[in-house]
Parts: C-alpha cells; structure tokens; sequence
C-alpha cells in the first residue's frame, strides 16, 4: 500500500489501524478497495444564524451567564423566576445594561418553545395571554436562533433536541462548553440530508385509519410527526440517527448517508477483497463516526486481526438488511459498537432489531449470537465470535447493493435459504415486518374494505369473483387492514415463510359465490355481505315488509322497485 493509500484509510476509519504483521496490511488493503466505489450524494440542509440569542431562566441566574456571552452575541433574556415585577404588570418587558449592552429582558411565563437553530419561536404568558416573546420584544425577527434554556425543568425534554437549543439546569460543569459553542453558532451552516421519505409506500395510514408507527415511536429528536394518513420528517431537527430508515417496514423512509445500495456494495467489496487476500473471515465492527471514532482511538491496537472496523455515520442507521448482507457477502459476525452517548431509543430500537435477526437466524439454522450489540468497554477475545476458515455461508453473494429495502431482503433471503428445511416458517416477535394474517370466513364478508387500505400490495380483490388474496412477502405487519374491517375478521402473525416460492405465491384467504339480484340475476354481491345487511337493518322501520327485498336487488332494480311502489 502507498502512504496516501494508508493516509486515506486512517481518515475513513477516522483513527489509524496497527500495520505490523501480513494480515493487518491485508485488512488495510480491503478497506482501501472498498473505498474506490463512488458514494451517491444527498441534498444539503441549511441553516442561517444572525447570533440573537435567548436565555431562559430564574433572572439572576440568567443575567450572570448573559455576562459571560456579552460581547460575542445578541441576547434577550425570558426572566421565568425571580424578577422584580409584580402579578398583572403592564411593563412585562424592560432591560438590563451588562458590560456596557443593553439586554431586553421579559417576565413571563415560558409556554413553549419550537423550531431549530436560526429559527426558534418562543410562546409565554403574558397575564392569561398567549404571545409571541420576539413579538412582545418588538424584535425585527419573529424568531430567536438560539436558546439557552437555564430552568429547572428544559422546556424540551427530547432525548436530542433541536440544533441551536441547549439546556443545562442538570448539568451546570458543561456551562463553559456550551457557551463557547453558542458564541459560534453565527453564520450559515449546512449539514446532510440524512434522511428520504417515499410517502407513495408509507404504511402509516390510510383513510383515516392509523397503521405503523415505528418511525415516529423510536426517534430520540422528534423530528418524525403524524400529519395524518402520512408522517413528516424535520430534515432541519433530524440528527441521522438513523433508526427510522432501520425499523421502517417499507422502506418508505430511508438512510441517505449513505444510502442503502452504496453501504451494501461496499461491504461486499471489502469482503470480496479481504476473501481474496487468504484471511480467515472477519468479524466486521460497526461504528458512528463521532463518539465510537474516539472511543476505538485508544483501543484499535488491542483489535484481533480478524476483526474489520467499519465506520457508518450512525449505528442506528443499519438494520436487518445490512447484517444479513454482510453474512451472505462472507463475514463470520457482526458487532454494532453503542456507547454511553447513543440514545436510549436507538438502543431500544438496535435490541428491537437484534432480537429479530437472532429469530432469523436460528430458525435458517445459522448462529443466532452471531450478531450482537458491543458496549465500549474493554474489548476480551469473549466480545469476537470464533475465527474459521470459512464464512457464515458457504457459498458467499455476488448479489450488488440495491436501495430498495424489500428488495435488498428478498435477495438476502433467498441466498441464506437452505435448500431444504425440516420448518415451513420462522416464529418472529410480534410487530415484525414480516407475517402472515389470518382471515375468519365465517365474519369476513368480502367488503374489501382491507384492500382498500394494504400499502403494500399483500392484499387484492378477485376482481369479477368475490375473492380476497393475499401475497405474504408483501405484508408488512403495519394493521391497516386489522382495523379497517367492520366485523373484526382479521388477525395478524408475524413469522418468516422458509420457502422462497411460497412467500411469493399468491393464496386465496376467502371466496364466494357472487349473490345474484332476486330480480335480474345479475351478480352484484356476496351472499354473507347480504345475509349481514338484512341482519343488521331488519329490525329498521325503513326495511319493514317488502322493503327489506330490496337489499337483496342490484342497483338498478332497487331503483325501479322504489318508483314503483
């Protein structure tokens, strides 16, 4: 390898790997291949700060830290506690003179704050009124671009919050950090577009019915919200963690830094290189780019040979398709490194995800511990799965990365498929995003008002013949189709169909004959959806005698037999 070649490894890896022994060139010979692909790129997200800050908090607690900052920002101040203005003030805003600036300062009550950094709105009561404080201030902007937040209780409690909000009541020794960082924060910055969103093929609902809520439910900075049938995501308070793109079903939502296709392509080729090399198959370690970077800094010369660091710009952002792609292209394990920085919902989401792979896998009769979550703590010969000569699989992919998440999995699938297996399915945890469901034909009146609402194309109507069918690989467990029916005929299991044909086949969950028109014959309905109306209405005045007929009548006929009478 050439220095530059060593230079560029190191800065990818963002910490340098031990070069001592034929086997330590050899891995950093593949991760340099592996570096040749070309990445897609994504758009950029913008921000723009004019340094008009704002502190939150008891007044002289607030005024101390305002001198601090003096001189490097513009600042306003949102006395919460502890001013000298009586209930009921007409004067709820005056000022401050501190180090020679003149500092606005507002007693009110804080309501709430929204937005991110360059753009944050802040809400207070002012005597029983809402208002906006930039308003109230009479500032030029409606907006703040930072908010120091000093109270006792932060007014945003998110996991990650916004860029540009900071809150320190809990942790008063970061003070000195913080406010560094927020002198700044004065500029236009940018910063990745991390995340996609197809909504065409979001299962989260549909005619005003809700479905899947992984996304929403595990994202640490609240930058994925319900705006009815489909989600929004913040690109401006997303932070890429990337468990959104991980949990989602569809792939409607996905990572884009990189993107699915180019981390699969690179992981087959640094396998594929460091296969070609003669090592035994490797372990690969995944870890963010920030904070597990600094921690593998003072470790990465204890690393077993076989063990092949990986860098990704967030662990949260690789799932179930990434392992079992790096299984199928030859590594012998997977460890996802978390640390004491990683949110408590990607750590709830990754132990989510594991549990799921390790179902997977012991039911394809591969090792189910072979992909496991590593804590930073000291490494021990126990954290790395048993070097072999061979990979996982015995015959390794040659499938390329593709950025369709289905798609990717079908692949991986079919490849770790035995030919024969003594099991026709896989038992999965509940809310897995693969299944089955099961339809009770003695309710189910082929209303087909669950394909109506199927985002995936699992369910579909007989088209002339009252039929509901059903493809499994395409259900994705989201339970529109639970919730849509009027006779609660519908039950979900999640499991895995063994077989590659039959999760494709499509099967018949329901059929009728079609209920022909007391009148013409013409087929219009289905016997039990006729059976269950003239239940249901006949007990009504308006179906009484002769009228409750006209339920069984196709359209036309009804409308004679009504002018008639």
């Amino acid at each position: 390898m050439t220095d530059s070649d060593i230079s560029a490894v190191d800065e990818f890896l963002a910490f340098s790997l031990p070069s001592d022994s034929a086997a330590q060139l050899a891995r950093r010979d593949a991760i340099a291949k592996a570096m040749d692909s070309r990445q897609s790129t994504t758009a950029l997200v913008g921000y723009r700060a004019t340094g008009l800050v704002l502190i939150v908090g008891p007044e002289p607690y607030a005024l101390s830290v305002a001198e601090e900052l003096v001189g490097k920002v513009t600042l306003a101040i949102l006395a919460t506690e502890g001013n000298n203005l009586s209930a009921g003030s007409e004067k709820p805003v005056f000022t401050r003179e501190i180090g020679g600036q003149i500092i606005l300062v507002a007693a009110a009550d804080l309501m709430d704050v929204g937005g991110y950094l360059g753009a944050f709105e802040v809400t207070v009561d002012v005597n029983g009124e809402s208002q906006n404080l930039a308003g109230l201030m009479n500032l030029t902007s409606q907006t703040f671009d930072v908010v120091l937040d000093l109270g006792r209780k932060p007014a945003i409690t998110l996991e990650l919050p916004p860029p540009g909000y900071f809150a320190v009541s809990a942790n008063r020794e970061n003070m000195p950090k913080v406010l560094e960082e927020i002198a700044g924060l004065n500029g236009e910055f940018e910063k990745p577009q991390y995340v996609h969103y197809d909504p065409d093929i979001c299962a989260h609902g549909e005619r005003g019915i809700t479905g899947c809520t992984r996304c929403i439910d595990t994202c640490p900075a609240g930058a994925v919200i319900s705006i009815g049938e489909r989600v929004e995501v913040d690109v401006h308070r997303c932070h890429g963690m990337g468990s959104c793109s991980a949990v989602c079903p569809t792939g409607a939502l996905t990572y884009a830094y990189p993107s699915l296709g180019d981390t699969m392509n690179r992981l087959r080729q640094v396998l594929t290189a460091w296969r070609i090399s003669g090592m035994p198959a490797p372990c690969i370690l995944l870890y963010d780019s920030d904070s597990g970077a600094e921690y593998l800094r003072t470790v990465c010369a204890d690393f077993p040979d076989g063990v092949l660091p990986w860098r990704v710009e967030e662990i949260g952002s690789t799932g179930v398709e990434v392992w079992l792609s790096a299984l199928a292209y030859g590594a012998v394990g997977i460890r996802i490194l978390t640390h004491e920085r990683t949110p408590g919902a990607v750590l709830t989401t990754l132990a989510q995800q594991i549990e799921l792979i390790r179902c997977l896998l012991e039911g394809l009769d591969y090792d189910g511990q072979s992909i496991a979550e590593l804590p930073a703590v000291e490494f021990s010969s126990a954290d790395w799965p048993q070097y072999v000569d061979e990979s996982v699989v015995a015959d390794v992919a040659t499938f390329g990365g593709v950025d369709n998440k289905r798609d990717a999995l079908r692949l991986v699938f079919d490849h770790l498929t035995p030919e024969s297996s003594p099991i026709e399915a896989i038992a999965l945890p509940a809310a897995s995003p693969f299944g089955q469901i099961h339809v009770d034909t003695a309710l189910c009146t082929l209303c087909m008002g669950c394909v109506s609402v199927c985002p995936a194309g699992a369910l579909a109507d007989g088209s002339d013949t009252p039929k509901l069918d059903f493809i499994e690989w395409n259900c994705v467990q989201c339970g529109l189709c639970e919730r849509a029916c009027p006779e609660n005929a519908i039950a979900l299991e999640a499991r895995l169909l063994v077989d590659s044909d039959s999760r494709l086949m499509k099967r018949t969950l329901n059929e009728e004959e079609p209920f022909g028109c007391i009148v013409c014959g013409k087929p219009f309905a289905t016997k039990s959806m006729i059976d269950k109306m003239a239940e249901t209405l006949a007990s009504h005045r308006m179906f009484q005698g002769d009228a409750l007929d006209r339920l069984k009548m196709c359209e036309d006929c009804r409308v004679k037999s009504m002018f008639e009478a």
